[in-house]
């Protein structure tokens, strides 16, 4: 596939301007890579969505060689920081200063042309791209001739960038062949491809696993000491604890705390972003048992090449029973097979003994079988359509109508009822599902399944992009729903999510069941062996 080269221009002197026309060439951004990162601050932040206010008199810097993690519970303006930061947004007052030099009328394309880079939560790639031409679009790397791309050696630069984020991947497989966390590491790649010195990392590591994003944080530190300016957004506050040099905490779209690491404890961080101190986290239901149950969902032999073999498993209801696996382990395409998804090569799925023979997420739903799934961007939400809608989307031919048309009262009511229950933070119903916090519109997907009434329930990552106080109170509501008979299958990269939340657990490695641990036996330093294959050792 051809993409167009990029056009050597030059922006001018360093002093305050506008950056709203093309950027230099890609030599020079490859030249402003080999220099270290420049300050750059944000002052007196505000902006507002739909009249509500998302940040309020923002004032936060972010230094050469150290990570400056943003914290704050779902909805608290974290997100909307950076990517008025990275020039997604435009504030509604404020001013921004790279260095010395103020910058006025921000976009995308002229923040990477100042080296400033967005890692963005949901992995924006182009599916039908090759990884090699997603990391490269823009700064093509020129063949022989003036309009030939090179692109043998284009692909053989991608190999070392995704090795230095842990990937090893060809780089001519295409985007859309990728998981959801191997789109993630390409999006990090790809900032350092354009050899950018301001990054930002919103969310990077939430379908990671700890391998994984223990890779990542390695890349972060070699990054931070060659002088990078980084910033970072995590849920996780063990890795907020853990790679952090400076946290600031918003609140409420307002900044309540910005202190050096060394000067915050785990319990004042938590106190700062949900205003409240939280109990230690327990198991859910340490005495469970589900051996009185009814079957619901019963799969056999379920075979799936080249991502997995010979799957057989059962859960009851009122079970919660948990997926555990790497990232490429097998997990996520088990879920889509079983729910129709993906094809297939053999096997049967029977929901409340009934065989579903040609599955597909109709034929599911109808049968009592949803699926939340890892990729709510992809797979989820219809960004450009209100919560309201998106909440009532998986029983549209059960809404009430008057004639052919939907009574808008009847699904409003439904849509209103589904959302609290889950506490989704929103202006309205009418809001665009796009414009809520990522764990926001992760809420809302819980909510459209809670609405189809399931007998079984596949939870994909159900708290990825959830702060820390939203996570207990999904982990409370996943064991209501299996108090009240729902079958529930977790599948989560959070060791410790599985141990605190599941009556049992399947360990997958390379495609395959290789362990089950029940009740007390589930514990991070189980599963955590099990799931890098340490069982074959």
């Amino acid at each position: 596939m051809s993409l167009p080269l990029p056009v050597s221009t030059d922006m001018g002197p360093r002093t305050e301007q506008s950056l709203t026309g093309p950027g230099p060439s890609a030599r020079a951004v490859q030249d402003q890579g080999e220099q270290a990162g420049l300050r750059y601050e944000g002052r007196n932040l505000e902006k507002s969505f739909d009249g509500a206010r998302v940040l309020s008199r923002v004032t936060v810097s972010f230094a050469p060689g150290e990570v400056h993690t943003i914290a704050g519970e779902n909805g608290a303006g974290k997100s909307t920081l950076l990517k008025i930061m990275a020039g997604i947004y435009q504030p509604d007052s404020g001013e921004l200063w790279l260095g010395d030099e103020r910058l006025s009328g921000l976009s995308p394309r002229s923040a990477q042309h100042r080296g400033i880079y967005l890692v963005p939560q949901e992995p924006a790639l182009m599916q039908s791209l090759s990884v090699a031409e997603n990391l490269f679009v823009g700064i093509l790397r020129r063949g022989r001739f003036r309009f030939n791309v090179d692109w043998a050696a284009m692909r053989r630069e991608a190999s070392g960038y995704l090795q230095r984020v842990g990937l090893d991947i060809d780089p001519s497989q295409k985007a859309e062949e990728l998981s959801i966390a191997q789109q993630q590491l390409v999006e990090c790649a790809r900032a350092l491809v354009h050899r950018c010195t301001v990054i930002f990392f919103d969310e990077p590591t939430s379908p990671l696993t700890a391998t994984e994003a223990g890779r990542l944080f390695e890349v972060l530190r070699a990054l931070r000491s060659q002088g990078y300016t980084l910033g970072f957004i995590s849920h996780r506050l063990d890795e907020v604890l853990a790679i952090s040099d400076r946290v600031t905490v918003l609140r409420d779209g307002a900044m309540v705390m910005s202190r050096p690491r060394a000067e915050i404890d785990r319990q004042e961080l938590v106190k700062a972003m949900v205003g409240r101190e939280l109990a230690a986290r327990e198991r859910v239901r340490p005495h469970f048992d589900a051996s009185g149950g009814k079957e619901m969902l019963a799969v056999e032999d379920l075979t799936s090449q080249p991502h997995f073999e010979a799957i057989s498993f059962s859960v009851r209801a009122g079970e919660i029973l948990g997926l555990a696996g790497l990232v490429g382990s097998g997990r996520t395409e088990i879920a889509e097979t079983i729910f129709g998804l993906r094809r297939a090569d053999r096997g049967t799925v029977r929901v409340a003994g009934k065989l579903l023979g040609h599955r597909t997420p109709r034929v599911c739903i109808d049968a009592g079988l949803v699926y939340l799934p890892e990729d709510r961007g992809r797979h989820g939400i219809f960004a450009e359509v209100e919560v309201e809608r998106n909440v009532t989307a998986g029983i549209i031919p059960r809404l009430q109508r008057v004639g052919p048309i939907l009574k808008p009262s009847a699904e409003r009511a439904l849509a209103m009822q589904a959302t609290a229950k889950t506490a989704v933070r929103m202006h309205s119903l009418g809001t665009l599902i796009k414009a809520l916090s990522g764990g926001n519109q992760q809420r809302a997907m819980l909510s459209r399944w809670l609405l189809a009434e399931p007998q079984v329930a596949i939870f994909d990552e159900p708290t990825r992009g959830v702060d820390v106080g939203a996570k207990d109170d999904i982990y409370r509501l996943i064991a209501q729903l299996a108090n009240e008979g729902l079958a529930c299958v977790l599948i989560s990269s959070e060791l410790n999510e599985l141990t605190v939340t599941c009556d049992r657990v399947l360990a997958i490695y390379e495609g395959h069941v290789v362990g089950e641990l029940r009740g007390p036996e589930v514990t991070d330093a189980a599963l955590g062996a099990l799931v890098v294959g340490a069982h074959l050792k």
